[in-house]
């Protein structure tokens, strides 16, 4: 029965200690399961086969090609949670990701315990039955 509550997790991330870290940091707090891609075609391949509810997605993935990965999870799965990881000089560019329907986006280098709490954020609206609007916390 446990598993039927758990949450399958997609990271889209080039470097792969740090999708660790994330997959860690989530399957020890959160009833999650995490699934590793390294690229948009990895990534695009376990779509294929797993319903996600939520992705992390590194933010030079999700803008290659004028945001086709980010265009594509969204098609496939309309009511995905989509979390953006960038830098801050990668700031101008977010907008145009939120409008395609990225949730909300943390800042590198990320520290845990503000991607666990970004994580709570983005879940528990959707355990109450109620979304919340834009954005969580930042000013674009």
């Amino acid at each position: 029965m446990a598993e039927m509550n758990r949450r399958n997790v997609l990271i889209v991330e080039v470097d792969r200690d740090v999708s660790e870290l994330f997959a860690r940091a989530l399957e020890v707090r959160r009833d999650c399961k995490c699934y590793l891609a390294a690229s948009g075609e990895e990534a695009a391949d376990l779509m294929r086969d797993i319903p996600f509810d939520l992705a992390l997605v590194d933010f030079s993935i999700a803008m290659d090609d004028d945001f086709r990965f980010l265009k594509r999870i969204k098609r496939m799965f309309p009511e995905i949670i989509v979390i953006i990881d960038a830098y801050l000089h990668q700031k101008e560019h977010l907008g145009r990701a939120l409008v395609l329907g990225a949730k909300d986006y943390l800042f590198k280098p990320i520290k845990l315990e503000s991607f666990r709490k970004k994580i709570e954020q983005v879940f528990l609206p959707s355990k109450s039955g109620v979304q919340a609007e834009g954005p969580q916390g930042h000013g674009l």
